[in-house]
C-alpha cells in the first residue's frame, strides 16, 4: 500500500509540475519539487512530496479577496487545485459538478447567497447559490445559477467499493474556514463516515484539531494526479464527517442533484 500511495503522490506532482511549466507560472517552487521528488522514499518524511516542507505556511492565499482577484500563496499549496472551494464564507461550499456544490447540512448557506470561487491564477468567479436540500445526514447540496468555468475544479468521489479499510493510515490533507491546508491519517471508514486522527509526533508538524466554523470544509485524498473529495467536516478534533465514497450518499446525492438541475452527473475516481 505505501508503494503505490507514494506512486500516486509522485504522479500527482509530476503533472501538476507540468501544468505549471505549461501556464509559464509558479516557477519558483520547481526547485523544491525536483529535490523531493528525487530523495523522498516514506510518506511520513517531512520532505515527502505530499507534506509541506518545515516552515511552509500552509495557506492557500497569500492575500484573498471577496469582491476582487486573490492572490495565490506561493510554494507547496499551489500545487493542490482549491479552486473548486468557495471560501468566502465559513460555510464552505465544494463543487461536485459545474453547477452544484455539496456543504454540511448543520451548517449550510441560504439560498441568494454569493458562492466566490477562485481559479488557479487567483482571477475570481462569482455564482448565486439558488436552490439547497438536505441529501441525507450531514450532507446539502445546492444549486448555482449557472454553470462554473472549466477552469475551476470539479472533484470526483471515491468509486465505491465492497471495503475502504486499505485507507486506514492514509494521509489526507484537511482544509478548515481560515483557507489552510493541514495532513491527517485517516483512523476509520464506516459505510457512510470517516474520521481522521493527528499523526504521531515527528512525523509532520502540520495537522490541527477541528474547531466550531471548520465545519463543511472537504478533505481529499491524492489518487494519481487527482485530488478526491473523501468528507466535509461535521466534527471536530482530528475530524469526521460523511465519507463520499458511501454508495449511500451517493444514491441520494445523484437524486437530489437530478432534482435540482437534471443532466449533471458525480464523478467517480477508484481509490
Amino acid at each position: 500500500m505505501g508503494q503505490s500511495l507514494l506512486s500516486a503522490v509522485r504522479a500527482f506532482f509530476a503533472g501538476t509540475q507540468n501544468q505549471l511549466l505549461t501556464m509559464r507560472c509558479w516557477i519558483i517552487s520547481l526547485p523544491f519539487f525536483v529535490v523531493i521528488s528525487c530523495t523522498s522514499k516514506d510518506l511520513t518524511s517531512p520532505s515527502s512530496p505530499s507534506l509541506p516542507p518545515p516552515g511552509g505556511s500552509p495557506n492557500i492565499f497569500k492575500r484573498y479577496s471577496i469582491r476582487d482577484d486573490a492572490e495565490m500563496m506561493g510554494g507547496w499549496s499551489r500545487n493542490f487545485d482549491m479552486s473548486g472551494i468557495s471560501f468566502n464564507e465559513k460555510m464552505t461550499l465544494t463543487l461536485v459538478t459545474r453547477r452544484h456544490v455539496v456543504m454540511a447540512y448543520h451548517y449550510r448557506r441560504k439560498p441568494g447567497a454569493k458562492a466566490v470561487f477562485h481559479n488557479r491564477a487567483g482571477e475570481k468567479v462569482e455564482r448565486t447559490l439558488v436552490s439547497v436540500t438536505r441529501v441525507v445526514g450531514d450532507v446539502a447540496v445546492g444549486l448555482l445559477d449557472s454553470d462554473v468555468p472549466l477552469d475551476l475544479k470539479v472533484y470526483s468521489l471515491p468509486r465505491p467499493r465492497e471495503n475502504f479499510s486499505h485507507l486506514k493510515g492514509v494521509t489526507a490533507a484537511v482544509t478548515d474556514q481560515n483557507r489552510r491546508i493541514f495532513f491527517h491519517e485517516i483512523d476509520r471508514v464506516s459505510p457512510t463516515s470517516i474520521a481522521f486522527r493527528h499523526p504521531k509526533l515527528g512525523k509532520h508538524g502540520w495537522g490541527k484539531n477541528l474547531v466550531k466554523g471548520d465545519s463543511g470544509n472537504p478533505s481529499f485524498l491524492i489518487s494519481g494526479e487527482e485530488l478526491v473529495l473523501i468528507e466535509t467536516h461535521t466534527s471536530g478534533g482530528g475530524g469526521s464527517g460523511p465519507f463520499y465514497g458511501s454508495p449511500l450518499i451517493q444514491k441520494k446525492l445523484s437524486a437530489a442533484i437530478s432534482n435540482l438541475a437534471p443532466g449533471y452527473q458525480l464523478r467517480l475516481k477508484s481509490l
